[in-house]
This record gives structure tokens, sequence and C-alpha cells, in this order.
């Protein structure tokens, strides 16, 4: 607690930094009221597993920007994307969070992991880095959305 008053980053802000790090993803908050988050689908797995009408949106708006797409997906947590421009490939995983319950406000997570073969891995090579176009692309529709708010990158 002390760390977070004198504004030090915490203990676990670096563990999510170094799981991230060994993801190789980079993730991208936005606030938005546009995506539900208030009704649970029949469908859900888990009551939290919102984000199925933000995929179906951005899924789209790759595709004008020659992204291909997978259709997506449901998981416990929230939805996934499977993405693919050249012949690198990535699974874009969304989720959000209401700021009260029953309202559709609130903070949107999208993690961009960029896929690496089993040879990448070994040899440390194809890792995701800052100016990688499929961030670079996902930043570009949300900043172009009046009704997205906030876009940044986790820090």
């Amino acid at each position: 607690m002390r760390s977070a008053l004198i504004g030090e980053k915490s203990p676990l802000h670096s563990e999510r930094l170094n799981y991230q790090k060994r993801m190789n993803a980079i993730h991208i908050l936005f606030r938005s009221n546009r995506f539900n988050l208030s009704k649970v689908g029949e469908h859900f797995i888990n009551p939290c597993c919102f984000g199925e009408d933000l995929a179906a949106w951005l899924r789209p708006k790759l595709a004008e920007k020659q992204i291909q797409t997978a259709p997506h997906y449901q998981e416990d947590w929230g939805w996934e994307l499977p993405a693919k421009t050249g012949t690198h490939s990535y699974y874009l995983c969304m989720s959000g969070n209401a700021d009260d319950p029953g309202n559709d406000q609130g903070e949107w997570r999208i993690i961009v992991e960029k896929r690496r073969s089993t040879w990448e891995r070994l040899t440390n090579e194809g890792k995701i880095v800052a100016h990688d176009p499929v961030v670079t692309v996902v930043e570009q529709i949300l900043f172009s959305e009046p009704a997205i708010k906030n876009v940044r990158r986790e820090e």
C-alpha cells in the first residue's frame, strides 16, 4: 500500500508486466459505453464473458485493413478473435468491466498476442514489438470511433 501512495509501481504491476512479456502481448485499454457490459447472455460461460459485440464490431473493421480474421469465440473470461496478416498470426483477446452493475459504461481491454512457433520461442525471435502492424491497426480503429475514449496501452 505504501508504494502506491508514493507513486511507485506495485509488485502486482511488475508481475503483470513480466507475464505480458512471457505471453508476447500488448494490452490496449479504453473506455466506452458502446458495447454490452450489462446484459449477461444465456450462452455466456461465466457472467463476466462480455466482449462478443466488441469482437463482432472489430472483425469487419480489421478486414477493411487487410487483416484476416476467423470467427470469434468465447472463453471463460471474455472473447477471442484469431487474426492473421502475412505470415504472422495473433489472438485478439477482449473483455470488459462495467463501472457500475447494470451499466454499459466501463473499461475494456484488448490483448494483442502474437503467436510464435516453437523455433521462434527457442531462439527468442518473433516477439511482438511496440510498432507491430496489428497493434497499430487496432489502435487506429479504436481512436476513430467517437464512442471510444482514453485509448492507451498498459505500461
